[in-house]
Formats: structure tokens, C-alpha cells, sequence
């Protein structure tokens, strides 16, 4: 036998093209899988046998481990194959030996199958509907995945008590931990299939479908929606009380850092915050959480944008002299108007529904901007960092807000481009955007005699409802035009 893999393991596999290649894979797998069941056989029967007790180790796992280099894991689950196949499924061994099934199929019957005394029963009985022989049936006819649930139903179905049981001691070892590091948590836990299906269709719902220009992974958008979930549950008050508490994450800056950060930390190169690598800006101490881990100054600048700050003076041994109140957060009625204004995340190629999103202050609060619906635009959260961090520009240009980098590049569908933008020149650099057509009540300033109204140029992309197309609208005599959808309905150009 060895001599034949030698052999084999000499050949090419450059000379196997798509066309034969399947076939092959096929053999060899049959073959692999062969081996690997006799082999899972031959390993029960060292274990029954008792003779590895004579070194000491305490599980015959153990003694593999030391003898092979294996893992105890892997012997565990070749033994307890290996018996099935000896003890109770002597028909799945004979066809995986045959070839007609493969050894993935008798792992999820020796798993699921045999696991109570009224399920022996039924699979070495004459029920032609329910014993080993309609189990393998089956075998052959499905895909692993679609057996595996197919041998669940069969369990549920032979006998409920024990499935009862399973789930009562699955129910008693659901867990989460959160391990802290350096470099931040790490998730270690367990769920039942129930939860793990009510988690999985909320993290789906929350993250919605990514747009065309989302480049981050399955793995990054579930985890950003992970964190959504738990600040919809905050911001909504539905973790009891009633109360919509923001912020929900408490960071501790002094007066000081406060002032520096305001006055000295904004970098006119970079269009923001000038932080070193641990956080800190030009020698002032950083910001930190509650537990004292300090933050970057583009996560506190983020943060401080959508937040409330609470004033706490301390006297010269640490005792509390006085609570401010909180102050310059957006209220509720600047909040709705906000949204009603934009529906949806502003981020070009975004369009996150408002429920996930916040309010950034165009011009920054920490450096003069006022709290004033004018001076906000809605971001979904996961773009409200991205601004942030990237030091984003953003102006209002008639009915649509238009996104630069750093360097002035216009940000179109998520994607910096250096073409030209309709943008009203006459205003100071320095001032807010004036909004003709939205203005909201309270904010409202009357446009200057003489200075003149910007054109209605067509606007570029605008962002489209979740995870649908992008949506272009042009603007005629200061209103934007509404486009048909695809279901024949009017919608507005948001």
C-alpha cells in the first residue's frame, strides 16, 4: 500500500484538467475515505483493548497524543466512529467500504443516530421507513448538510423525550465570554440552533444588503452589526426603563485635554485630529474609557460629535464638587427633523435606514459648530466612524450633501474622484453651507440680498434606499425631481 501511494504521490497533478479532474477526486476520495474508516476501526479496537492503560496516561486520547502526535480531539472522534461502525451501523461501514457513501455521511449517522435506546431500536429494526437501510438510502441521495438535518428529523421523529433531553443539556452549556486584550475583545461562546437563528436573522436585518462599494467581508459586516444591534437596543430604550441613554459607553477626558484637543489638535494637513500611535495629541493626555484604556483622538473626536458631555468638577483629594448638566447633543426635535430631512444614511452608495444611524455635526461641535439641524447630516454608524477617521469634508450643496477627502478629492459612491463639483464659492470657507430649500424653522436665516443662488447643475450620485441601486436626481428650480422605481412607484431622491 505504500508503494501505491509512493507512486502516486510522484505523479503530476498539473497533467489533471477541469475536465478529468473531478472523476479523479472522486476515486481518491472514495479511497481516502475507505482507509480512514478502517483505520477509525482498527483504533476502537486498541482502545477496547486496554493495554495503553500500562502508561499511565488517563485517557487512552492522551496516550495517542504522546505516542503520535495527534490530537486527544481527533482520537476521541475516530474512536467513537469506529465503534459505531462495529457496534451499531455495520450497514454504513459495508457502504462506505463499497464507496457508496462517503465517510462525512457515516460520521453525521454515528453522531446523531445512535445516541439513545429507542433510536438503537428503530435502526436495527424492520421499518423500512426509519432503519439503518432508509438512513443510508438517503445517504446517497444527499449532500452531507442536507443528510445532516434529514438524521435530525429522523431523531426528533423515533424519540421526542430524548430530543427533549438534548436540547435541556445543549440549553444548560449556552455561554459567552469576553475575553479583553491589547488590541481589543475577543468573542468564545455557544448557542442553541434557536438562538443561534434568532442571532443570525438579526444581524441579516441589521446589516441589510452591503452596497455595490462595500469592500469589508462577511465577517467584518457581521461583527459592525453586532455592535448596531446593541446600540439599537440602547439608543431605544429597550434594555428596560424606558429611557433613551446616550451616550451608552463612558469616556473620561479632563479639562485640560478638553481644551487642547479644541484649540491645538486639529491638524490643517490632515483636515483633522493629529494623533499619535497610543492615542494622545501633541503631548496632551489621551482620553479614556471608564476602565482607563485610552483612545485614539479620531475615536473621541466621533464620539464627542454624537454625544452628551457631563461636567464634573473635582476638588484638590478627588471628591466630587460639582455635576454639570448635559449639554449640545442633538434633541429629539432637531433628531426627527434631521431625518426627515435626509431618510437615510448620506454617505454616497450607503443609505442606511435612519434607525442605525446618527447625527454628525458637519462642522465639528468641538470646533465651533453649531448643534443646529442645518449643521447636521444623518450617518449610518458605521460611516459616522468612517468620516471621522478619514477626515472627511462635507458640504451642503442645494439638496444633496457632497462628501471630500482630506485633500479636497470629491467622494462619490465611496470612491474619491478628483472632478469637478458644483459648490457655492461666494460663502467663507469657514462658514456652514446655507441650505436654500430645506432650511428648518429653527434655523432659519433669510438668504443675503445679492448673493447669488446656486445653479440647478445635475447632482452626482445620490445615496439609494438599503442596499438598493444608487439613485441619481437632478435639481430644477430648487426642488429635486422624484424618479419612477423599479415597482412603477414615485420615490423621493434621497
Amino acid at each position: 500500500m505504500r508503494a501505491e501511494v509512493a507512486a502516486l504521490l510522484a505523479l503530476d497533478p498539473g497533467v489533471v484538467d477541469g475536465a478529468d479532474g473531478p472523476a479523479v477526486h472522486a476515486e481518491l476520495r472514495a479511497a481516502v475515505d475507505q482507509l480512514s474508516m478502517f483505520a477509525a476501526r482498527v483504533l476502537a479496537r486498541v482502545e477496547a483493548d486496554g493495554r495503553w492503560e500500562a502508561g499511565g496516561e488517563r485517557t487512552f486520547g492522551d496516550w495517542m497524543a504522546r505516542r503520535h502526535h495527534t490530537s486527544t480531539g481527533s482520537v476521541r472522534r475516530d474512536v467513537t466512529l469506529g465503534r459505531a461502525l462495529d457496534e451499531v451501523l455495520p450497514g454504513a461501514a459495508a457502504a462506505v467500504a463499497a464507496g457508496r457513501v462517503s465517510l462525512e455521511h457515516a460520521k453525521v449517522l454515528a453522531r446523531i443516530a445512535p445516541t439513545s435506546p429507542a433510536r438503537l431500536a428503530v435502526l436495527a429494526g424492520d421499518g423500512r421507513d426509519s432503519n439503518e437501510s432508509f438512513l443510508l438510502a438517503r445517504a446517497a441521495a444527499l449532500p452531507v448538510d442536507r443528510f445532516r438535518t434529514e438524521v435530525q428529523r429522523w431523531a426528533a421523529r423515533v424519540d421526542a423525550d430524548a430530543a427533549e433531553r438534548e436540547h435541556e443539556r445543549s440549553a444548560a452549556t449556552e455561554h459567552l465570554t469576553l475575553s479583553r486584550r491589547e488590541d481589543g475583545v475577543v468573542f468564545q461562546g455557544f448557542l442553541t440552533h434557536e438562538h443561534g437563528a434568532a442571532l443570525e436573522t438579526a444581524l441579516r436585518a441589521v446589516a441589510g444588503v452591503p452596497a455595490a462599494t462595500d469592500q469589508r467581508s462577511k465577517e467584518e459586516r457581521q461583527a459592525a452589526a453586532l455592535v448596531d444591534t446593541a446600540r439599537l437596543v440602547l439608543d431605544r430604550g429597550l434594555a428596560g426603563g424606558g429611557q433613551s441613554v446616550r451616550p451608552h459607553v463612558s469616556v473620561h477626558v479632563s479639562w485640560e485635554t478638553m481644551q487642547r484637543l479644541v484649540h491645538e489638535g486639529r491638524s490643517p494637513e490632515a483636515g483633522g485630529l493629529a494623533a499619535s500611535p497610543d492615542g494622545a495629541v501633541a503631548g496632551v493626555e489621551p482620553a479614556e474609557l471608564a476602565g482607563g484604556r485610552p483612545i485614539p483622538a479620531s475615536l473621541f473626536e466621533r464620539i464627542v460629535c454624537d454625544s452628551e458631555i457631563s461636567r464634573i468638577v473635582f476638588g484638590p483629594v478627588g471628591e466630587v464638587l460639582d455635576i454639570g448638566r448635559t449639554h449640545r447633543t442633538y434633541t429629539g426635535q432637531q433628531r426627527r427633523a434631521v431625518v426627515a430631512r435626509d431618510r437615510s444614511c448620506r454617505y454616497p452608495g450607503c443609505g442606511a435606514p435612519a434607525l442605525l444611524g446618527e447625527v454628525h455635526h458637519v462642522t465639528s461641535w468641538a470646533h465651533g459648530g453649531a448643534t443646529s439641524v442645518q449643521n447636521g447630516v444623518l450617518l449610518c454608524w458605521h460611516h459616522h466612524d468612517w468620516v471621522h477617521r478619514r477626515h472627511l469634508r462635507i458640504a451642503r450643496v442645494r439638496d444633496a450633501w457632497v462628501f471630500r477627502t482630506a485633500e479636497g478629492r470629491l467622494v462619490d459612491d465611496g470612491r474619491a474622484h478628483d472632478r469637478a463639483y458644483p459648490v457655492d464659492e461666494t460663502r467663507p470657507a469657514d462658514e456652514p453651507p446655507l441650505v436654500d430649500d430645506l432650511r428648518p424653522v429653527d434655523d432659519l436665516r433669510p438668504v443675503e440680498p445679492g448673493r447669488p443662488r446656486r445653479s440647478g447643475a445635475e447632482l452626482g450620485p445620490l445615496p439609494a434606499t438599503w442596499g438598493g441601486p444608487v439613485a441619481r436626481a437632478a435639481v430644477r428650480g430648487g426642488s429635486a425631481v422624484q424618479r419612477e422605481g423599479r415597482d412603477g412607484a414615485s420615490e423621493p431622491p434621497w
